[in-house]
């Protein structure tokens, strides 16, 4: 599965190199590192992000040592816990924090639990103590995993997912995988992984869960409306397409389109090195069958790349108008500008739901700001924040909220997202309410012909552009 990965500066990565010290010939072998150095180094690598990156600048040393106490304690187990609590050690949170590391280690030895396990834990409580559920912390496995993202495959189930409402939701399934076969939908509620409630679960702990090594089966509870499901799935390797043309419509749909000379694009994700690259070979080819407008489709897409979403505004707005205003921790405005380049010079609708969000906010925002395109559909997400993607030491990374942005004309988004310039349907969430009672295949139905709906009216908004676009042959 993939998460729908945060709107971040370009993906920073560190190399790591390992040194031998040749003496007269001989190979001197390193000593094995001393995990406490590196933990150590762990948790003053996160405080000084947190304390230089973070949106907000109120953040104290002890907060984030409260926060690391907490998660050792909880790494530790209950009964450990109770053993090493009182009396509190003395001293700052700091202080505090290697005193109950010292007693844990004294008095709770585990095989089953290492000195680096206690750091990553204490470093991932140290982000969760700032209550953004934005940032998150990247153990190494899931800053691996994370890095393959981007380079469009991973081992999964095949989904998009998001935190909403203290539960992770599922924004999209991924055509043909395991996932989408097994009938999970935009909007599925992840109530339970393998037995463990995800109220309140991280959304990087929730995707580390739930993806795993290929043929082996995750267990979910889904909550769909008033209802729930179990269902088992097998992980699979997971190809992530970035974007996808008409030939996930139906036969009628499509004839109608190549009829009238309508292209349409459906861009997946942000979140693929080359996704402005395959939304161009798309465009191009329709052109090529003759194309003269664009169904510009961002319905379900959560977001990814900031870098992307730049590159791909620019494809329709004129080089040097703002894309976006981008507001630091500081209260400092930074606006991304249109880059030159080629240009999509075709009437375009960009159709939106309310799960369309950050990066895709970005570039539908941009848009209508400028007046590049008309939005169809109904309001979206309402994710104005930026994160950081930062590494850390013993492998890890993380994501740190450290700005937010608003649009060309200074609209702020935030929690309520952008509204459409043509408002068509609501919320499926909404609609599920409606009729809650009523048979499934009947609620379905009725979501499939609101989505259908929504291309409708973009394909008759963009057949009136196109009539009035006719020119009368120029006088000379």
């Amino acid at each position: 599965m993939s998460t729908r990965m945060r709107i971040s500066r370009p993906l920073i990565v560190t190399a790591t190199f390992v040194l031998a010290l040749a003496l007269g010939g001989a190979i001197v072998a390193q000593t094995a590192p001393d995990p406490h150095r590196q933990g150590r180094a762990l948790l003053d690598e996160v405080v000084r992000q947190v304390k230089s990156t973070f949106i907000r600048r109120d953040v104290t040393d002890d907060q984030l040592y409260a926060g690391a106490v907490k998660a050792l304690l909880e790494s530790a187990g209950a009964g450990c816990a109770r053993q090493v609590a009182s009396p509190p050690p003395p001293g700052n949170g700091r202080a505090r924090f290697y005193a109950m590391l010292e007693r844990v280690e004294d008095r709770c030895a585990s095989p089953q639990r290492s000195t680096d396990d206690l750091f990553l834990a204490a470093a991932r409580g140290m982000l969760d103590a700032l209550g953004d559920q934005y940032t998150r912390f990247m153990d190494p496995r899931a800053y691996q995993m994370f890095q393959q993202d981007a380079q469009g495959f991973f081992y999964g189930i095949g989904i998009y997912i998001d935190v909403k409402d203290d539960f992770p939701i599922v924004v999209q399934p991924i055509t043909n995988t395991p996932a989408s076969r097994a009938g999970l939908r935009a909007g599925d509620r992840i109530v339970v992984v393998d037995g463990v409630s995800t109220r309140g679960m991280s959304l990087q702990e929730a995707v580390t869960r739930i993806r795993g090594r290929e043929g082996t089966t995750v267990r979910l509870r889904i909550r769909r409306g008033e209802g729930e499901l179990d269902v088992n799935i097998v992980r699979a390797r997971i190809q992530i397409t970035a974007a996808e043309g008409p030939e996930g419509l139906d036969a009628a749909t499509r004839g109608e389109l190549r009829r009238a000379g309508i292209g349409y694009v459906k861009l997946i994700t942000f979140n693929h090195e080359r996704a402005v690259e395959e939304f161009d070979r798309l465009v191009a080819e329709a052109r090529r069958t003759g194309a003269k407008a664009l169904i510009f489709d961002l319905r379900t897409n959560g977001g990814g790349l900031l870098d992307q979403g730049i590159r791909l505004a620019s494809r329709f707005l004129p080089a040097g108008q703002p894309i976006l205003h981008i507001y630091d921790r500081n209260g400092r405005q930074a606006t991304e500008r249109s880059r030159r380049g080629a240009k999509v010079t075709l009437p375009t609708v960009v159709l939106v739901n309310e799960f369309s969000a950050s990066a895709s906010e970005i570039v539908a925002g941009a848009m209508q700001d400028s007046g590049t395109a008309t939005l169809v559909g109904v309001h979206t997400f309402g994710k104005n924040l930026i994160q950081s993607i930062v590494p850390l030491p013993m492998g890890a990374g993380a994501a740190i909220t450290s700005a937010k942005f608003l649009t060309p004309k200074g609209q702020d988004i935030s929690k309520k997202g952008l509204t459409p310039d043509v408002v068509v349907g609501e919320p499926e969430e909404a609609l599920r309410a409606k009729l809650k009672g009523r048979p499934e295949a009947e609620i379905e139905q009725r979501l499939n012909q609101m989505r259908a709906d929504q291309l409708r009216r973009g394909i008759e908004i963009l057949k009136r552009k196109l009539q009035r676009s006719v020119r009368l042959p120029a006088a000379a």
